[in-house]
């Protein structure tokens, strides 16, 4: 069984090049030959990609008013008015939102899956701030918290799909992108606990996480340091 020159993978006599790290196979003892059926296929069919997405999302539909149904059906028999099922019947649609919509709905990009996410979020937080007398908590603290998670994650998005920068340097783009988070963070607190700003704690985990950045930069810009860490590290 021949092995790749350069990481070592096992081979097969049916490829031409090594599935790992795309080494070009030249064996004169076994020359290539072509298969039906290749070593390591490209694609790996799954149970999910087989799925009749939308007779699922029917199904998966008439599944969640069950419990949503029936919960809502017992707040009325013991107390003739909606109590406690509207949190059981918001946490479902969460849920749902959450797992079942990303397997049974295909967007054509990941934003969409984020968005939803956290509107989700939002209004089952605004459900329990309107029914406990809470709106004072949700406008100053939730709300304005769940906008900037889901603003930091779209951005993180973007960094990896839409920058065409080395891996490195969105690497660090990514780091800096935290630790304003973080701050931001620590602002949104302050202002909701006393409404005034006074940054600690997210100081503390920016700095080291800009000098990673620096340091992401650096090795970047010096190829040769660049190639010894990935020779060293069998990158």
């Amino acid at each position: 069984m021949p092995y790749c020159v350069h990481c070592g993978v096992e081979l097969e006599h049916s490829q031409r090049a090594c599935p790992l790290c795309t080494t070009p196979v030249i064996d004169p003892n076994n020359p290539w030959t072509e298969t039906a059926d290749p070593a390591h296929p490209e694609r790996v069919d799954t149970a999910i990609d087989r799925i009749d997405r939308r007779y699922a999302r029917r199904l998966s539909k008439l599944l969640m008013l069950v419990p949503m149904l029936t919960v809502t059906l017992l707040d009325l028999l013991g107390s003739l008015q909606l109590t406690w099922s509207p949190y059981v019947t918001g946490a479902l649609i969460c849920l749902y939102c959450w797992i079942l919509v990303p397997i049974f709905y295909k967007f054509d990009k990941p934003y969409t899956y984020v968005i939803i996410d956290i509107l989700a979020l939002c209004l089952y937080l605004l459900l329990i701030a309107l029914m406990t007398d809470g709106m004072g908590w949700y406008l100053s603290m939730a709300l304005p918290m769940l906008l900037l998670i889901g603003l930091f994650v779209l951005a993180a998005l973007s960094i990896y799909r839409r920058i065409q920068l080395s891996i490195l340097y969105r690497n660090a783009l990514f780091l800096l992108l935290m630790g304003l988070f973080l701050i931001a963070l620590e602002v949104l607190i302050d202002l909701a606990a006393d409404a005034s700003v006074a940054l600690n704690w997210s100081v503390y985990a920016a700095i080291p996480l800009g000098v990673i950045a620096l340091m992401c930069v650096y090795i970047e810009r010096h190829v040769a340091l660049k190639n010894e860490i990935r020779k060293r590290l069998f990158l």
